[in-house]
């Protein structure tokens, strides 16, 4: 597939995601994240689409191969399958420009594990030396199982873009260094422990 090919997907997924409702109907259910890094596009860019890249800010292991289909796959815990990505795909992709994958939640909540979830993240160069990133989790449904793993997933994706902006502030993760936020809690985030005064 050329690139011209798709990038003309990319935008095709970009476009059905924000119209994905009626002009007339209360907007899509969603969660966004936004941040703005000190780094040039490029490496923000291999941060969210390498193997390498996750691995410094998203979770101890990563698997993603960047290509239409390609996996993306996050593990939380790499002891434990259950708690992360494993099987999920890319959907789309633009170079420097825009990604999209799918997404699930935890085995404790099938309906919304299967449920057909996915992730755009957009990166919008700010001058020389900054790049924006906006991270969307789409195809969220109403009432059950839908409105319990919804605030769940707000509060991970909040730790997430933290941890994020931390990578590009500080440095990669050191994982051997984290605490666990709630080791009972499926998905959750470790965290850098709190630097003494």
């Amino acid at each position: 597939m050329t690139t011209h090919s798709i990038r003309t997907v990319a935008l095709l997924a970009l476009s059905l995601a924000g119209l994905a409702t009626p002009a007339h109907s209360a907007p899509a259910r969603m969660i966004r994240v936004e941040a703005t890094v000190k780094a040039p596009v490029a490496r923000v860019w291999r941060a969210w689409t390498t193997t390498e890249g996750a691995a410094e800010f998203f979770a101890p292991k990563a698997n993603i191969q960047l290509a239409l289909g390609g996996p993306y796959e996050i593990y939380f815990d790499p002891k434990d399958d259950r708690k992360g990505t494993k099987g999920l795909k890319i959907l789309s992709y633009a170079p420097e420009e825009m990604i999209s994958f799918q997404w699930n939640a935890p085995p404790e909540m099938p309906v919304v594990r299967n449920g057909g979830t996915w992730i755009v993240v957009q990166f919008q160069p700010v001058g020389a030396d900054q790049t924006h990133v906006t991270v969307t989790h789409w195809g969220w449904k109403e009432g059950g199982e839908w409105d319990v793993a919804y605030p769940h997933m707000v509060r991970g994706w909040g730790v997430l873009i933290e941890r994020f902006k931390l990578r590009f502030a500080q440095g990669p993760i050191d994982w051997a260094q984290e605490v666990e936020t709630n080791p009972d809690e499926h998905y959750s985030l470790k965290q850098r422990p709190p630097s003494k005064p």
